[in-house]
């Protein structure tokens, strides 16, 4: 893939991404939920038998953080846990009735999602320039399958990221700002807020927060016409942290590929019926 191609593939994986994260975050109160907690929960909804340890090994979240998502989600009556019967030392995790009532909201939300998606997700099919021809692609049966495959295309690719971007240390609003500063060059503060859905003071915790760990900086005097602008710039860290997904991308471009033609396909409406819009303020 040429560097163009990367580009524009990068930009759609992200706005598809923070779409997705949106109609994860409503139906379970969570906010830019994180891909490892997206994949926790959907097991959950998966109606297997689940225990914590299944748990962490599928989202690759580790213990200490499954504990604590499960102390959340127990809160709010989501969730309950027992005993397991089929080995006593592990612990087993069942949806609540209101749990149950949560996870039919994001099924019904998902089912939506994957219909309106259709033409951002042939565009990133069809952008990633296969080497060979696509096959057919698969019926798909469940959102929420759809959805943990997604999320684990992602964290394969977050995961291609320097140690300092990944594993827990640049959360998920902190990468999709510093992709947005990479692939845009001098942006400002103001512009990120629209598509990462917090105030002008979050935008503002999430620089410093990229600042500290050495990814961005901010630049006065870059804006001819109002010379008190603060301008954010990546640092070769930052270039280096998107590179290594760009990277990723071109290397999995098959599979993704595939991945999203299935999406564009997903259960098209008959007769040739447009697929209802996305909501314009979540675009990336």
């Amino acid at each position: 893939m040429d560097v163009n191609a990367l580009n524009r593939a990068m930009d759609l994986l992200g706005q598809f991404s923070d779409r997705l994260t949106h109609v994860f975050d409503d139906a379970f109160g969570t906010k830019w939920a994180e891909i490892e907690d997206i994949l926790a929960i959907a097991e959950l909804l998966t109606g297997r038998f689940v225990t914590t340890r299944i748990l962490a090994d599928n989202s690759g979240l580790d213990r200490r953080a499954i504990s604590r998502m499960i102390a959340r989600l127990r809160s709010e009556g989501l969730v309950t846990t027992r005993p397991s019967e089929a080995d006593r030392r592990a612990v087993e995790v069942v949806l609540t009735g209101r749990g149950e009532q949560h996870a039919g909201v994001l099924r019904t939300s998902l089912d939506s999602f994957f219909r309106a998606s259709s033409q951002i997700a042939s565009q990133i099919s069809e952008g990633l320039q296969p080497s060979s021809p696509l096959p057919p692609p698969t019926t798909p049966v469940d959102p929420v399958d759809l959805l943990q495959r997604v999320c684990k295309a992602g964290a394969a690719l977050v995961n291609t990221m320097p140690s300092a971007a990944s594993e827990g240390q640049l959360a998920a609003r902190q990468r999709a700002a510093l992709v947005q500063i990479v692939s845009q060059g001098g942006v400002r503060p103001n512009d990120l807020s629209p598509a990462l859905g917090v105030s002008r003071a979050g935008v503002a915790y999430i620089v410093d927060q990229l600042s500290a760990k050495g990814f961005v900086s901010r630049r006065r005097g870059a804006v001819p016409e109002d010379r008190r602008a603060v301008v954010l710039e990546a640092t070769t860290e930052g270039i280096d942290a998107v590179q290594a997904v760009m990277d990723g991308i071109g290397r999995q471009r098959e599979s993704l590929a595939i991945l999203f033609a299935e999406v564009a396909n997903w259960h098209q409406p008959a007769n040739g019926a447009a697929p209802p819009r996305l909501p314009e303020n979540v675009s990336g």
